[in-house]
């Protein structure tokens, strides 16, 4: 077994702290869930969102996490025996990737379920005032007010980390065939 530095301990931890806090906000908010499905009434949906959509929305989120941090715990421990990424951690990267995007997704569809009214749907009367009232919704819910930014970024960066993983092991690849 490899010496562990600190770093690496830090990654194990947080990821089992992923692991543990969102499978506690999955059991949460199924169990507000449950009893909002038979009596249509939350005493934890903040006023003016729409309860089943926030509470899909929470679920799904807190699914993804921990998804996340399971298979960063399992990429983790790989590494850990290994001391390397293999063809595995790709899949492992392109999951991360796309659970980035899907958490900016489901950012995007809550924030305009929550302010679908600020569109003013009955003063649509043009082409021009349609296209200048959707550009300041899209400014002001999603630039300013709710930002979904940080999540394409990570999946960027993560997108980064993938190719170069690529690339490393297609370089021991081709390095192992020379031995």
């Amino acid at each position: 077994m490899r010496k562990l530095n600190r770093g690496s301990i830090l990654i194990g931890l947080i990821a089992a702290a992923t692991v543990l806090l969102s499978l506690q906000a999955i059991i949460y908010y199924i169990r507000w869930f449950v009893p909002f499905l038979n009596s249509h009434h939350s005493y934890i949906v903040p006023p003016g969102k729409t309860a089943f959509i926030w509470f899909a929305v929470k679920i799904i989120t807190n699914t993804i996490f921990l998804t996340v941090g399971i298979l960063l715990l399992r990429l983790y421990w790989r590494f850990r025996a290994s001391g390397y990424f293999g063809k595995e951690s790709l899949r492992v990267l392109d999951f991360f990737v796309l659970s980035c995007l899907g958490l900016a997704v489901l950012g995007i569809f809550q924030t305009i379920s929550d302010n679908i009214s600020d569109l003013h749907f009955n003063e649509w009367s043009s082409a021009w005032s349609t296209a200048n009232r959707i550009y300041r919704f899209i400014t002001h819910q999603f630039v300013l007010r709710e930002p979904q930014t940080m999540y394409i970024l990570l999946a960027a960066i993560l997108w980064a980390v993938r190719q170069f993983v690529e690339k490393a092991l297609t370089v021991k690849k081709e390095n192992e065939s020379f031995i």
